[in-house]
């Protein structure tokens, strides 16, 4: 059997983590779980991810790029600036659909992590930022009156969403938070 790269070992490594830390939460599951799910040893996580804290920072950084990879495509698919910012909260409402929603890795990682200074909460943080100023910058190509007033806003709904869909029916609130964007963008758009 052929040995993998250390390349391979950390996508594999950080692939089974990101599936148990989304499923389970990040402190409920030990690294022995990791371990023991990755099929290796403990030299070969550790010579790639030297903590769990190392760890679950990847995890965290890994699922606010593929959010954003994600949402830039959809919006990317539409040429209004307006259905640019909607587009966003259709692949939500998909989200927060699925059998296997738990919730945004950021607010869980946020709620795990409530400490200012850990390295994933800092990441969590950072992305919550980056999509507020990604809004802000989509609304004003919008011609939205005030751009960072509608992006706080979306932000809000958002989460809002992200957080209630796992609790609760996330159809139904994917689907509500896709209505209730839609009407803020509408209202903050309307001189076109």
């Amino acid at each position: 059997m052929a040995r993998k790269s250390g390349e391979e070992n950390r996508r594999n490594v950080l692939e089974v983590a990101t599936r148990l830390f989304y499923q389970r939460g990040i402190r409920a599951v030990g690294m022995d779980t990791v371990v023991k799910e990755c099929g290796v040893g403990n030299a070969t996580i550790y010579r790639q991810f030297p903590t769990k804290d190392a760890l679950a920072t990847a995890f965290v950084q890994g699922r606010a790029d593929a959010w954003f990879e994600r949402m830039r495509q959809a919006a990317g698919e539409r040429d209004d600036a307006r259905e640019k910012l909607t587009a966003v909260f259709e692949v939500l409402a998909g989200d927060t659909a699925g059998a296997t929603y738990r919730g945004c890795p950021m607010l869980n990682t946020n709620t795990e992590f409530p400490e200012g200074n850990h390295p994933a909460h800092l990441v969590a943080a950072a992305h919550k930022q980056q999509v507020r100023d990604w809004f802000q910058s989509l609304a004003a190509d919008a011609g939205a009156q005030d751009p960072g007033e509608l992006a706080e806003e979306l932000l809000i709904v958002l989460n809002g969403a992200y957080a209630t869909g796992a609790v609760l029916d996330g159809t139904r609130y994917g689907k509500r938070a896709l209505n209730l964007a839609r009407r803020l963008v509408d209202d903050a758009c309307t001189q076109r």
